[in-house]
Formats: C-alpha cells, structure tokens, sequence
C-alpha cells in the first residue's frame, strides 16, 4: 500500500560532474578519491592522450543511496511517512456544516416544486417531451459513446505521437483565435474582435518563444499517457466524479427553483438573494470539494508511481483505492480549505454579477471591474491550488505548507511550470474541441436523415439536442484530460523536488527528461 511522502531537506545527489551543457567541451574525468554510496575506494587511474567523455549523472541505487534517504527499518525511502495526520480539520467541519444547512433548506424548496407541479402551476414540460423522446435518448446516448471513443483514440494518439499532437493542438488554437477575431472585425464587433487578435498574437509569439520547451513537454505527455493506460482505474475514478458532479448540479438546480417559487414576488426579496447567495456559495463549495477529490486521488497514484514502480517493493495492488481512500478522509480537511477559497472568489464574482444586472451606469460598470479583478485572482488561485493539491497528495501536508511550498516550487521553476502547463493544456483543450464537434456533427446527421420525421417536427429542439450531445462529448474528453493534467502536475512537483527517485527507480526516463530538461538534477532548496 502506497503512503505519503515526508519532504527532505535538499534531495541527496551523487558527486558526479553534472550534465555537460549542449555545444560544452567535456572536461577531464578523474576517479574520485574518496568513498560515495558504500561504493568501494578504487584507484586513481591516469588517462594519456585525450581524456574520456565525462560521464552523464549516474543515478543512485537502492543498494547504493547513502543512509539517510532510506529507511532501515522498512527499506522504504525515508520520504515517505506511513502514519499520516488528519489535516485541517477546521475547513472539513465547516464543508459539513453547510452541506448540512444546504440540505435542509433543499427539503423545503423541492417541497416547494412538488407541491407548485401537484397544483398545475409549474406549467407543461415542454422540451422534455422531445428530450425524452427515443430519438432523444439515443442522441444523447450517441454524444457519450462517441466522446469516449474519440476520448480513447486521442489518448493513444497522443502517446504514439506526442510532438506532432502538440505542435498541431497549439498551432490550431492560433488559427483558431485569428480566425474568429477576423471575423469579430468582420461584423464589426471591435472590442471582442480586437481582444481576440490579441490573444492570437500573444499566442503566436508564445509559439515562438517556447519551441525549445517543447521536448520535455513532449517526454511527459508521452509518459503520462502510457502510465495512465496501466491504471485504468483513475479514468472509472474521473468519470464517477463526473456523474457525482452532474447529480448535484441538477440538485442544486431544482433547490434554486425552489427557492424562488417560495419568496419571488413576495416581501421577503432580500431574504430571496440573501438565500440565493447561500446556494450558490453551497454549489460552488461542494462541486470544488468534488473535483479536487478526484484531482488528489488520481494525483496520489502518479506519485506512487513516482516513488514505488521500479523500487525493490514495488507498486501495491490497489493504489487508485489506497489514494482514494486517503483524498476522502486524512488529506479531506486540506482539500475542503482550499476549495474553501475558489468557493468565496466564485461567490463574490456571482455578487458583482447580481449588482451588474440590477444596476445602471456607473454602478454596473464598477461591478464589472469588480467582477473582472476577481476573475484574474480566481485563475491564480486555481493554478496554485492545482499544485498544491499535489503536495497534499504527495506528502499528506496541511493546505498551507502545501501552497508555501508550491510558491516555492513557482518561484524556482515559474517558467517550465507555466510552459508546461500551458502546453500540454492546450493539447486537452483542442482535442475536446474538436472531438466535441464532431461529435455534435454526427448527432446532427443522425437526427436529419436516421429520424426526419422527428427532425421535421421539432426542428428548434434538435438544436438543442446537438447542443447537449456536444456538451456530453466534451465532457467526456475532459474527464480522460482530467487524469493526464493530474498526472502531468503530480509528475512535475515529485520531479522538482526529489528528481534522485526518479534516477534511482526508473534511470532511463530520468536520462530522457535530462537530455530535455538538463536542470532537472537540482532540486529545488527549502
């Protein structure tokens, strides 16, 4: 069974001549005269004529790491910690408490709707009929089955040919931005035309300035992908997330409903937004809660990966179910805290949104700049919150020495960080774009000539239908992305931090990520 990991000081390194620069003369390479890992002392040898190459960093061994990286009595590596802590509690209760609070404010709204639907006020349901038709169903039958085949064939298609997917994914998102910016000036709508070209240019020079990154990008997506297909269940633990996300949203939906039958046009209004801020602080709460379950569980499994595959014990049998078990009790407080400050952000910004709705000049205008600063501060707080949900799951830490330290790691590998991110995001997003429109395309075709009675009498509706199959599809390839951006961000954290595990369990991925990535030898310092 895979445990957490306890941070060492400075990852332990050989003494061997770091990684030669690319265009470096090697330098003369003497044997060491003194004795390293309980290697035996050997003799000085000479060399005439021209020295040997300098030998690349040799990783250490299990057999051969000194004594402090590993633990006697386990032969385990020291890092990790197999008694980990209940952390923030305090965020955990307050989850609880509003979950609690939700739920029984959710009782008297559906009440609500029930008795307004048993009273004939709720009107006809509409497009329902439609939807639940049989050409319905199978169109949205049709948008899932098609966006886990595409999700599928792109996830092998990006392990087979990870340079070419990201060069392509990248290359589209430019064309993709210049061509709705032409467009945007083409009708005339300046600012968001102008707002695009931007972004489009910015892009461009980014592809520019980060074609030498590109490799290591590369090396991980590869490796990711390939890893995630030999533990196939985190995609059962990403899609259940899904569904879990899903049911709530329709029960956060029908509550609001509720809400508002129970106080809209009454004299209690302020009690009504009073209430509806409520609600929607509980969703945003519970649906973060939600899905860092499944970023730290999937998270926890790379990292056990990381640390274990290639050590003499091995990978456990079930490390989805061991990491699962770990995000849902001792690592839960930790990730109620930080989903804690995306739901106050989130809320603030549906405030700012009430305020620009129901106010004229100068008010609405405030309330944008409002709601468009929080916007920017909400991102930050995702970026930062996504790698520290990876220390959580790596070490076990508490929320706040999981960000301190993931400022750390920002502030040493800024840059690769949000390249790398940037980079193999783009090739999730793309993907799901484009699998999701072909996917709205064949529901589309089926809808026209598989049922054109149906198509035919309800013409507006299947719209509406191609619309959803598209939103199930994409969906469905984020679900799939989900697993390789969660195994991409645990891989690069456990990578920053303790690169020398990763030499001594698996030496020939290490020696492809220090050809890409030479600096990848030193650690970051705490």
């Amino acid at each position: 069974m895979a445990e957490y990991h306890a941070l060492p000081d400075r990852a332990p390194y050989p003494p061997n001549q770091p990684p030669i620069p690319y265009g470096a003369q090697p330098q003369p390479y003497y044997q060491p005269q003194q004795q390293y890992y309980g290697q035996q002392q050997q003799p000085q040898q000479q060399y005439y004529g021209a020295p040997p190459p300098a030998p690349a960093y040799v990783p250490p061994t299990y057999e051969s790491a000194p004594n402090n990286t590993i633990n006697p009595e386990t032969g385990l590596p020291a890092k990790f910690n197999p008694k980990p802590k209940w952390n923030d509690l305090w965020a955990l209760g307050l989850f609880l408490i509003q979950l609690a609070a939700f739920v029984v404010l959710s009782y008297f709204a559906i009440s609500k709707v029930v008795q307004s639907r048993k009273g004939g006020n709720a009107g006809g349901i509409g497009g329902l009929d439609g939807l639940f038709a049989k050409s319905g169903l199978v169109t949205m039958a049709l948008g899932l089955i098609l966006g886990a085949v595409i999700s599928v064939f792109y996830l092998l298609l990006t392990q087979a040919f990870p340079r070419q997917v990201i060069k392509t994914t990248f290359a589209l998102s430019i064309l993709l931005y210049l061509g709705f910016a032409a467009y945007c000036l083409y009708r005339r709508w300046w600012i968001p035309g102008i707002i695009t070209l931007i972004f489009g240019l910015l892009y461009a020079w980014m592809w520019w300035a980060w074609k030498s990154r590109i490799p290591f990008a590369t090396v991980m997506l590869a490796t990711i992908t390939a890893v995630s297909k030999s533990y196939p269940a985190t995609f059962v633990v990403s899609l259940a997330g899904l569904f879990v996300q899903l049911v709530y949203s329709i029960y956060f939906a029908v509550t609001l409903a509720g809400v508002y039958q129970m106080y809209y046009g009454t004299d209690n209004m302020t009690l009504l937004r009073v209430l509806t801020v409520v609600c929607y602080f509980s969703f945003f709460f519970t649906s973060q809660v939600i899905t860092n379950i499944v970023h730290v569980t999937i998270s926890g499994v790379f990292a056990t990966y990381y640390y274990m595959a290639g050590s003499p014990q091995g990978m456990s049998s079930s490390p989805t179910i061991a990491s699962l078990k770990r995000a849902c009790t001792t690592s839960l407080g930790s990730i109620c805290f930080g989903s804690l400050i995306i739901a106050v952000i989130q809320t603030l910004r549906t405030i700012a949104n009430m305020f620009r709705g129901d106010s004229d000049g100068i008010m609405a205008f405030v309330a944008c700049l409002i709601d468009c600063l929080l916007a920017c501060i909400q991102g930050i707080a995702e970026f930062i919150n996504k790698y520290a949900f990876c220390e959580v799951a790596i070490y076990g830490k508490p929320f706040i020495p999981a960000a301190k330290d993931t400022w750390r790691i920002i502030q040493d590998r800024g840059i690769e960080l949000i390249i790398n991110d940037n980079l193999i995001g783009t090739v999730w997003s793309m993907g799901a774009l484009l699998g999701s429109v072909l996917t709205g395309a064949a529901c589309y075709v089926y809808l026209r000539f598989g049922d054109p009675a149906y198509f035919n009498a309800n013409t507006e509706f299947v719209w509406v239908l191609v619309v959803l199959a598209f939103l199930l599809s994409m969906q469905m390839i984020f679900t799939v992305g989900t697993v390789i951006d969660s195994g991409v961000a645990t891989t690069f954290v456990a990578l920053a931090e303790d690169p020398a595990a990763l030499a001594r369990t698996k030496p020939e991925l290490f020696r492809k990520i220090q050809e890409t990535y030479p600096e990848v030898v030193q650690g970051v310092s705490y």
